[in-house]
């Protein structure tokens, strides 16, 4: 049975009008900073008068014994864009600002899984775990980098039929946060552990990926409803990144 309801009055959605910013100068930046938090303020209003739209179809469907997975799927859908938006704006609220789409590496992921997804593999390196989309305030941070335990299965005989084992590596437990630069001035790490207590980023990590003199700590809000892949090893899931700390000695210039 198709999802599709009798005609009803369309609900108009007005959303934000988009724009570019733009800055070159402190000034424009903070200028730049409040367009955006009103601009998610409008998205998210849209983006609820959506939600209520796709619930009120998901009730009148289940209501009328239809099929309503669609809408079941769209709602949750929306609740993650809500979610996404408002994530954003309270990120823009605490003084963070947006950065380009660097290329970060990764030391800290937000989730609220007990234990971590095994990935039985057959080499020890390669069990890097997923950040979870969670709301604001939830979860807790930790390394993407669980700990791992070997274990040894049988798999088939050699040509000299004794038994061949083989040997899997998997994820045993998480593990705490480590920041990657061990010497890091105590400002750099009360900015982070801040982020961190903020628990609004769902993954943190540095540029460059090497030490360099002048690393920068940033924050990482995914964005929700990409494929599974975007989430393992092998995917970069697509993101807004956000600036949290900068140092830089002038030794090294």
């Amino acid at each position: 049975m198709s999802d599709t309801l009798p005609a009803t009055v369309e609900t108009v959605v007005e959303q934000p009008m988009d724009f570019t910013v733009f800055a070159n100068n402190p000034a424009d930046m903070v200028r730049a900073q409040k367009s955006i938090i009103l601009w998610c303020a409008r998205k998210i209003q849209a983006e609820k008068v959506e939600l209520a739209e796709a619930k009120r179809n998901h009730d009148a469907a289940k209501a009328h014994k239809w099929a309503h997975t669609s809408w079941a799927t769209q709602v949750k859908k929306e609740e993650k864009r809500i979610e996404f938006y408002r994530k954003i704006k309270m990120a823009l609220e605490a003084g963070y600002y947006i950065v380009p789409p660097f290329p970060i590496d990764i030391f800290a992921i937000r989730t609220k899984r007990n234990w971590p997804h095994h990935y039985d593999r057959h080499s020890p390196d390669n069990h890097d775990q997923p950040a979870q989309l969670l709301p604001a305030g939830e979860g807790r941070y930790v390394d993407p980098k669980p700990s791992r335990r070997s274990f040894q299965t049988q798999e088939g005989v050699k040509k000299d039929g004794s038994q061949n084992m083989v040997t899997y590596f998997r994820a045993d437990d998480y593990q705490p946060v480590d920041f990657p630069f061990k010497l890091a001035r105590s400002e750099i790490r009360e900015a982070t552990d801040a982020a961190l207590g903020l628990k609004i980023f769902d993954r943190l990590g540095v540029l460059p990926r090497q030490r360099a003199p002048d690393p920068i700590v940033c924050g990482e809000i995914l964005l929700p409803n990409q494929p599974s892949y975007a989430y393992s090893r092998f995917g970069t899931p697509k993101s807004v990144l956000f600036f949290v700390a900068w140092w830089l000695d002038t030794k090294t210039l």
